[in-house]
Protein backbone atom coordinates (compact mmCIF):
# COMPACT_ATOMS: atom_id res chain seq x y z
CA UNK A 1 0.00 0.00 0.00
CA UNK A 2 0.96 3.31 -0.92
CA UNK A 3 0.92 6.69 1.46
CA UNK A 4 -1.91 9.29 0.02
CA UNK A 5 1.06 11.15 -0.85
CA UNK A 6 3.83 8.74 -2.87
CA UNK A 7 3.05 8.56 -6.66
CA UNK A 8 3.94 5.64 -8.96
CA UNK A 9 7.49 5.52 -9.93
CA UNK A 10 6.09 5.82 -13.74
CA UNK A 11 4.00 8.76 -12.86
CA UNK A 12 6.97 10.55 -11.21
CA UNK A 13 9.45 9.38 -14.66
CA UNK A 14 6.74 10.72 -17.46
CA UNK A 15 6.84 14.04 -15.26
CA UNK A 16 10.31 14.26 -15.34
CA UNK A 17 10.13 13.46 -19.25
CA UNK A 18 7.17 15.91 -19.94
CA UNK A 19 9.08 18.88 -18.48
CA UNK A 20 12.49 17.76 -20.41
CA UNK A 21 10.37 17.98 -23.67
CA UNK A 22 8.64 20.74 -22.20
CA UNK A 23 12.22 22.83 -22.25
CA UNK A 24 13.77 21.87 -25.25
CA UNK A 25 10.36 22.93 -27.27
CA UNK A 26 11.44 26.19 -25.56
CA UNK A 27 14.82 25.89 -26.48
CA UNK A 28 13.79 25.34 -29.72
CA UNK A 29 12.46 28.45 -30.60
CA UNK A 30 14.87 30.38 -28.54
CA UNK A 31 17.86 28.33 -31.19
CA UNK A 32 15.47 28.99 -33.91
CA UNK A 33 15.21 32.66 -33.48
CA UNK A 34 18.69 33.07 -32.70
CA UNK A 35 19.47 31.17 -35.92
CA UNK A 36 17.46 32.99 -37.84
CA UNK A 37 19.07 36.46 -36.68
CA UNK A 38 22.79 35.29 -37.45
CA UNK A 39 24.64 36.73 -40.31
CA UNK A 40 25.87 33.78 -42.04
CA UNK A 41 23.21 31.49 -41.79
CA UNK A 42 21.44 31.48 -44.82
CA UNK A 43 18.54 29.37 -44.39
CA UNK A 44 17.19 27.95 -40.92
CA UNK A 45 13.89 25.24 -41.14
CA UNK A 46 10.90 24.99 -39.13
CA UNK A 47 11.56 21.95 -36.97
CA UNK A 48 9.22 19.95 -34.74
CA UNK A 49 12.06 17.59 -33.94
CA UNK A 50 15.02 17.82 -31.25
CA UNK A 51 17.50 19.00 -34.06
CA UNK A 52 17.25 22.05 -36.63
CA UNK A 53 18.93 22.52 -39.95
CA UNK A 54 20.43 25.43 -41.48
CA UNK A 55 22.00 26.25 -44.76
CA UNK A 56 25.28 28.17 -44.88
CA UNK A 57 27.77 29.36 -47.46
CA UNK A 58 30.10 26.43 -46.30
CA UNK A 59 29.29 23.60 -44.70
CA UNK A 60 32.61 21.82 -44.85
CA UNK A 61 34.70 24.74 -43.39
CA UNK A 62 32.06 25.37 -41.08
CA UNK A 63 31.82 22.07 -39.91
CA UNK A 64 35.74 21.54 -39.43
CA UNK A 65 35.37 25.17 -37.34
CA UNK A 66 32.67 23.57 -34.94
CA UNK A 67 34.70 20.22 -34.45
CA UNK A 68 38.15 22.36 -33.55
CA UNK A 69 36.30 23.95 -30.84
CA UNK A 70 34.49 20.63 -29.94
CA UNK A 71 30.93 21.27 -30.86
CA UNK A 72 29.71 18.20 -32.95
CA UNK A 73 27.47 18.71 -35.50
CA UNK A 74 26.21 16.56 -38.62
CA UNK A 75 27.63 18.21 -41.84
CA UNK A 76 24.01 16.46 -44.42
CA UNK A 77 25.63 18.85 -47.28
CA UNK A 78 26.78 15.29 -49.40
CA UNK A 79 23.27 12.97 -48.25
CA UNK A 80 21.20 14.37 -51.08
CA UNK A 81 21.65 17.36 -54.11
CA UNK A 82 19.05 19.35 -51.87
CA UNK A 83 20.75 19.17 -48.92
CA UNK A 84 23.85 21.07 -50.26
CA UNK A 85 25.53 23.16 -47.87
CA UNK A 86 23.20 22.37 -44.94
CA UNK A 87 24.20 21.21 -41.26
CA UNK A 88 21.76 19.01 -38.44
CA UNK A 89 22.00 21.04 -35.24
CA UNK A 90 20.81 19.35 -32.42
CA UNK A 91 18.58 21.26 -29.57
CA UNK A 92 19.96 21.01 -26.11
CA UNK A 93 19.58 22.97 -22.94
CA UNK A 94 20.40 26.67 -23.10
CA UNK A 95 24.17 26.42 -21.91
CA UNK A 96 24.36 23.74 -24.66
CA UNK A 97 22.96 25.97 -27.43
CA UNK A 98 24.81 29.19 -26.19
CA UNK A 99 27.86 27.58 -26.45
CA UNK A 100 26.69 25.71 -29.78
CA UNK A 101 25.51 29.55 -30.99
CA UNK A 102 28.91 30.73 -30.17
CA UNK A 103 31.18 27.96 -31.57
CA UNK A 104 28.80 28.63 -34.58
CA UNK A 105 28.93 32.41 -35.14
CA UNK A 106 33.15 31.84 -34.88
CA UNK A 107 33.10 29.21 -37.48
CA UNK A 108 30.86 30.80 -40.50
Amino acid sequence: NRDAGQREPQAVVADVFAAQAAELRAQRTVLIDALRAMPGIEKVWDSEANMVLVRVADAGKTYEGMKTRKVLIKNVSTMHPLLHNCLRLTVGNAQDNATMLAALQASL
